[in-house]
């Protein structure tokens, strides 16, 4: 090569580093995710599960199931009457020994998919469908429950988005879980006038206004987040009356350390559909300080 070319060819291999180099870096500033973008983004997939086919907004009927045969559809000689557009006579759904067993009246209907007369249903599970209409049996305190849903309830048309407080970065808080020194269970009320025990995680401690806070958690397993619900004085005024929800990630070492985010504090399903089945907060969770973050509530 010719020594008179090297520098040259040094220089331009330079500046083509640096000029990749600052591509690179503007890509990544580019790209880089505010906290707020974050919780923007995980509004939108919120309101989306709400109305989604499946979703909360998709249910139309529950129906608490007896010991034996219980026959459904949607005339009234059935024991529990379904919406018009289902077959009239849909079915028998027999429990015995919290066996469920479903046998179909009319043809077009499905279970899982398949063209079967009867099968045993697996709560939460199995799902037995008739055009846009579809139920699966839920296990609750007080016994077994059909969930009927129908994707094109008018509820998800009528939808226009869930509103929030606007984010704000100072209700994410540190905060450290103090585990139960020996693995026990939490009694939880529910909008049903029944009591049901979960896992209790443990308390969630962390500091406002120089106070200490304890709230009590729930655990639905290491898979899941922490689930708290509490009422705050916003309960009844610009938030729903019965309490929030809201996931908090499970430490990452012995510390306890976590944050809890007010921010994506959401309401139960309660709050938009009387077809649900939702949990209260546990007693000693009420704060006394309002806490305008998280989700809204409009009843109107």
């Amino acid at each position: 090569m010719n020594n008179k070319l090297l520098p040259i060819l040094i220089v331009s291999i330079f500046l083509i580093s640096s000029c990749s180099t600052t591509k690179q870096k503007q890509a990544s500033t580019e790209t880089k995710i505010t906290d707020e973008q974050k919780w923007q983004k995980w509004v939108t997939d919120y309101d989306e599960s709400l109305s989604a086919r499946d979703g909360w907004l998709s249910l139309v009927g529950l129906y608490w199931l007896n010991e034996g045969d219980n026959s459904i559809g949607s005339t009234d000689s059935n024991q529990h009457r379904f919406p018009q557009g289902t077959p009239e006579n849909f079915g028998t759904i027999n429990i015995s020994n919290k066996v469920i067993t479903f046998t179909r009246m009319s043809q077009n209907t499905l279970i899982d998919n398949k063209d079967i007369k009867s099968q045993v249903l697996l709560p939460n599970k199995t799902i037995v469908s008739f055009g846009s209409y579809s139920f699966y049996v839920i296990e609750r305190e007080k016994g077994f429950a059909i969930r009927l849903q129908d994707r094109h309830n008018p509820a998800i048309a009528k939808f226009n988005g869930t509103q929030f407080y606007p984010y704000k970065k100072s209700w994410e808080i540190p905060a450290r879980l103090v585990r139960p020194e020996t693995t026990k269970k939490i009694n939880i009320k529910t909008v049903y006038q029944t009591t049901r025990q979960d896992d209790f995680a443990g308390w969630l401690e962390f500091r406002y206004q120089g106070k200490l806070i304890r709230l009590k958690a729930v655990s639905y397993g290491d898979e899941y987040p922490m689930s708290i619900m509490f009422v705050d004085e916003t309960s009844q005024e610009t938030t729903y009356g019965a309490g929030r929800y809201l996931d908090v990630d499970w430490p990452k070492d012995d510390s306890g350390d976590t944050v809890i985010d007010f921010n994506y504090a959401y309401n139960p399903p309660c709050a938009i559909t009387k077809f649900a089945t939702c949990p209260l907060p546990p007693q000693g969770n009420r704060l006394d300080f309002s806490v305008d973050a998280g989700e809204l509530f409009d009843e109107h």
